[in-house]
């Protein structure tokens, strides 16, 4: 229906949903249809660390907390969703979505992302956890096939996404662009 927004299935009682962009903060408005900027300098939220240094304390206590921030700021914005947590793993430096990932370790993510989604969700936003799966270059991400062994895959790559759905309860995921296996990931019958 827009930009960052669904449209409503009136004949099943599903409102619209508004999404923002940020797992640093809530992104600015932009016009409906265009990435042109509002630029309402009456409408100002907090600039959150990145999630590489959040996920650098080790301290899930204050992701939790983190969670809570971005969640509260999203709901005051009149946002449904967050695009947020970003935890695909860190697997090279030329990865263009680094800055919104956490960590090149599976069991520390896991252990970050959990309650980071629990802290955003607390506050009647749905986490959407991104970007299912082996999203590790912003070129031809689109198009790429990645080739990865089953045991890679189940214990660097999806570990962080399970303890996601599992232990934070996340209400969403956001798929990746690429694909596996020969499929794009959104519709990829092994995934």
């Amino acid at each position: 229906a827009g930009l960052f927004r669904s449209g409503a299935v009136k004949r099943l009682n599903i409102p619209s949903l508004v999404m923002s962009d940020g797992p640093s903060g809530v992104r600015q408005e932009f016009e409906n249809d265009s990435w042109t900027p509002i630029d309402d300098t009456t409408d100002f939220v907090s600039w959150l660390p990145s999630n590489t240094c959040l996920c650098t304390t080790w301290n899930p206590n204050l992701a939790r907390k983190f969670g809570e921030v971005l969640g509260d700021e999203a709901r005051g914005r009149g946002k449904d969703v967050i695009l947020a947590p970003g935890i695909n793993i860190k697997r090279t430096p030329l990865c263009g979505r680094n800055f919104e990932y956490m960590s090149e370790d599976p069991h520390l993510i896991g252990r970050m992302a959990a309650p980071l989604v629990q802290g955003i969700q607390s506050q009647d936003v749905a986490a959407c956890v991104k970007h299912y799966a082996l999203n590790n270059q912003e070129q031809w991400r689109g198009s790429i096939n990645v080739v990865v062994d089953d045991r890679a895959l189940h214990e660097i790559y999806l570990p962080a996404f399970k303890a996601s759905v599992l232990e934070g309860g996340t209400w969403a995921l956001m798929g990746s662009y690429n694909k596996y296996k020969g499929q794009h990931c959104c519709h990829n019958d092994f995934m």
